[in-house]
């Protein structure tokens, strides 16, 4: 038999694809190896998908909690505004009630005062005019008695009476 170059060819590539066979089932090997390889950050990534999916239900269930209460507290905001309004508006309208009171019982005083000034008024004329007819009176009465009992001249009497006549 002999030996041909194609025959040579065939051998030797036929070896080369055994050295490259066994080459590929190392690293597929070293790929699979659950410690250092492929597989080991398969696992890794897998631990922190599971993690992650576990963080983001706690992360989904919390924030559920929190926009219920969150909606609690606004809704009982609102209900404290609406009351804080009609509190608001009840003041205003007791403080313009107090005013309009206030204002009519000054009114009401001014009037009374008024009243009672000009009724004042009347009564010291009255009692002026009462004076001043008593004063009359007795300025008439002492005359008569002076004409009834005529006195002698004396200078000190005479000066007395006029004193007395003008206070």
């Amino acid at each position: 038999m002999t030996v041909e170059p194609t025959d040579i060819a065939i051998v030797l590539v036929s070896l080369a694809a055994c050295v490259y066979c066994f080459v590929l089932n190392r690293r597929l090997k070293a790929l699979q190896n659950t410690k250092d390889g492929l597989g080991a950050t398969i696992t890794a990534m897998s631990k922190s998908i599971a993690a992650m999916s576990s963080s983001t239900q706690d992360t989904r269930a919390h924030v559920s909690e929190m926009t219920l209460r969150l909606s609690r507290l606004l809704e009982e905001a609102n209900q404290t505004c609406a009351r804080i309004e009609d509190l608001q508006a009840s003041l205003e309208r007791t403080k313009q009630d107090a005013e309009d009171r206030v204002t009519a019982a000054q009114a009401e005083l001014g009037t009374l005062m008024r009243i009672i000034l000009d009724q004042s008024k009347t009564r010291v004329m009255e009692i002026t005019e009462m004076m001043h007819q008593m004063r009359e009176l007795t300025d008439g009465v002492q005359a008569d008695i002076e004409s009834a009992h005529p006195e002698p001249a004396d200078p000190v009497a005479i000066k007395k009476k006029a004193v007395s006549r003008a206070g």
